[in-house]
């Protein structure tokens, strides 16, 4: 695993800036896939205990005392990541992960207008219209989804745009409007900007903007 870029040194009269119950993603060295816990509360400049992570029987075999892990979180709209060894996993009386405490802590702001290419599949109602689509780029001020089939969709049009972020189960949906159409190897690749998006929508929406967010 690279050393994260950029590090600031903890400020260590402050602690720490994390919430009791939020949520946490874990980027386990050994492992191909980001995992999701939850941080249960810690022992200043000693440890922190988190849940076992979700999709545990697959990563169980990499929570073994020292090996590496990146945990990125959301605290007040900006991204906080930080690399933490295990110390131990706890499987009684609670099962819990035991990180060593970090000594240094990465900032970042979660840009409304840094896209992100990504792949969600998704559908459109515009016009009277239902159409499915593929969102290949997002942000949290709009997207760009391309659409197989003709439409009458012009730049101004307002339209509402539905997703199923992963690791949320219920699909959400934001009224956006187009901003740009244009036509890539016989697709129609369409731009949208985000309106008045509600917290139903914006809250899986940062998650995901987070999930993915590289500080390697």
């Amino acid at each position: 695993m690279d050393e994260l870029e950029g590090l600031l040194e903890l400020n260590k009269a402050e602690g720490i800036y994390i919430d009791i119950g939020t949520k946490v993603y874990l980027e386990i060295d050994g492992v191909t896939f980001s995992v999701t816990s939850v941080f249960i509360g810690l022992l200043k400049d000693e440890f922190m205990i988190i849940t076992l992570p979700k999709r545990y029987k697959s990563v169980k075999n990499k929570l073994y005392p020292g090996n590496k892990m990146i945990v990125k979180y959301l605290h007040e709209g900006s991204v906080y990541a930080f690399q933490a060894s295990v110390i131990e996993m706890i499987t009684s009386p609670i099962q819990a992960l035991a990180l060593e405490y970090p000594k240094v802590i990465q900032k970042r702001e979660l840009r409304g207008n840094k896209r992100r290419h990504v792949v969600i599949p998704g559908r459109v109602e515009a016009k009277k219209l239902k159409f499915p689509i593929i969102i290949d780029d997002i942000s949290k001020k709009g997207c760009r989804f391309k659409h197989q089939e003709k439409t009458n969709l012009r730049e101004g049009d307002l339209l509402r745009v539905y997703c199923k972020f992963p690791g949320f189960t219920d699909e959400t949906g934001a009224m956006a409007c187009v901003r740009n159409i244009r036509r890539e190897q016989g697709t129609l690749s369409i731009g949208a900007e985000f309106l008045d998006a509600t917290q139903a929508f914006l809250v899986p929406l940062m998650h995901f903007l987070i999930s993915i967010e590289d500080f390697a």
